[in-house]
């Protein structure tokens, strides 16, 4: 095992950042992750990469240890805490505690302390830029809750097991919502012929049918007593995992697909499920303020149902906002 790892150690442990996720695409390499799970683990604790890069090779290599916190950088906490935070000012103006994509169900509580995707695409090359992108794809959409003492608990399963192939791109030419393609595929020593007369010789009347059984075999019987033309009996069959993978590959070697749905793909076909439980502390008036400047407006006005917020429920007016927090707010307005 030593000799094997020390034999691409350089190759995994590069300075370049993207490396990593480079190394983990090429489908040479994906046996070799599996094979060195101690050292995945040890590489992915590097927090210079992106959580989402690392929380993917571990996801490939079959890492299952629990992610918390002390997986993160605080630059991707920040951004974590952010979205709780904007889910939670929903909730104080009587809106479902929800950001991101599952921000939206103004009339009901049933996307209640979940947080979704930013709606910036999902991009290998973006995670190393965007702290969106990034824990868009780290966290995609995951729950919340408070512990005893109002600290925030995120909890969510890293995994691609709820995505079609391919999910979320347009790549319709090469794979649709569908998992494999489906082969028309002819039964060897079958033909037509064959099958007409099997048909016909398992129609032929026995003495236990009933009246209505007799006329529908001999329904059928006059169906198959019509001439049939030549060729073979086909049947669809699946491609297999090996193929559609191929497909990937040809695909992203061609330029229609990007590196993050190759990686979506072979994170659904060959992945495994990484529990995610991190505590985020407790979020601040001044946070939920930061985060979203509906509510900073909110608070701001001492209204909600304003021309401006028409589509967003139930109509507040001067709730009792005292003047001293409604000019604080007025800091974070846009």
């Amino acid at each position: 095992m030593i000799d094997k790892i020390l034999e691409y150690k350089d190759e995994l442990a590069s300075d370049t950042l993207k490396s990593l996720a480079a190394f983990a695409l090429d489908p040479k390499n994906i046996q070799r992750l599996k094979d060195n799970p101690k050292l995945v683990k040890k590489l992915t604790e590097n927090k210079s990469l992106p959580s989402s890069i690392r929380l993917y090779v571990r996801n490939i290599a079959g890492v299952t240890d629990k992610i918390t916190e002390d997986f993160f950088s605080k630059s991707e906490l920040k951004e974590i805490k952010k979205r709780v935070a904007e889910a939670e000012a929903e909730g104080s103006m009587g809106i479902s505690a929800a950001s991101g994509s599952m921000k939206g169900q103004r009339f009901g509580k049933t996307n209640d302390n979940t947080i979704g995707y930013s709606g910036n695409g999902l991009s290998l090359n973006k995670v190393f830029s965007s702290p969106e992108t990034n824990i868009d794809m780290t966290l995609g959409r995951a729950s919340f809750s408070k512990d005893d003492k109002g600290n925030i608990i995120i909890t969510d399963s890293h995994n691609f097991d709820g995505d079609p192939v391919g999910g979320g791109y347009e790549n319709e030419k090469y794979f649709s919502q569908n998992k494999y393609k489906k082969t028309d595929k002819a039964i060897p020593h079958l033909d037509k012929e064959e099958k007409r007369k099997n048909v016909l010789w398992e129609m032929q009347d026995s003495g236990g049918d009933s009246k209505n059984t007799r006329k529908e075999k001999s329904f059928v019987r006059t169906l198959y007593s019509l001439p049939q033309e030549d060729g073979a009996i086909s049947y669809e069959q699946d491609e297999s995992t090996d193929d559609l993978l191929r497909r990937a590959y040809k695909a992203h070697d061609e330029g229609d697909i990007d590196s993050s749905q190759l990686a979506r793909i072979i994170g659904k076909l060959q992945g495994t499920d990484i529990p995610v439980e991190l505590g985020i502390g407790s979020i601040t008036h001044e946070d939920k303020l930061k985060a979203n400047s509906d509510f900073a407006e909110y608070i701001a006005t001492d209204t909600l149902g304003s021309e401006d917020y028409g589509t967003r429920g139930e109509s507040y007016e001067d709730v009792g906002i005292p003047s001293l927090i409604r000019n604080y707010a007025r800091n974070f307005t846009k």
